[in-house]
């Protein structure tokens, strides 16, 4: 009889699931602010977050460019923290977003 594949995600419970994926999301939305606010160069990110051991997930393709609703998607996120600090980046992410992408402006 053969064994069943191992798989981690098998043992983690739903609400666990649910914390990886929001710290990931989490994640990948400051890298990518801190990408487009030019807080810090692609290639310098990938490099940090190499020497730390872990991939420098991002919210859009830095290569591609940031498209207007991930842009969007993640003034959203910050808006939705609801603290005086996110609502700063989201001014800043605005105004990236009203440059890329001038039919934004209202």
């Amino acid at each position: 009889m053969e064994e069943p594949e191992f798989n981690e995600e098998d043992r983690l419970t739903e609400v666990e699931r649910m914390e990886i994926e929001r710290l990931m999301l989490s994640a990948a939305y400051e890298n990518s602010y801190r990408v487009l606010t030019n807080k810090v160069e692609f290639e310098d990110l990938l490099e940090e977050k190499s020497d730390l051991g872990v991939s420098a997930l991002m919210a859009y393709d830095p290569l591609k460019g940031v498209q207007k609703e991930e842009l969007e998607n993640i003034i959203t996120f910050y808006i939705d923290l609801d603290e005086t600090e996110y609502y700063l980046r989201c001014a800043e992410l605005k105004k990236i977003m009203h440059e890329i992408y001038p039919e934004t402006l209202n």
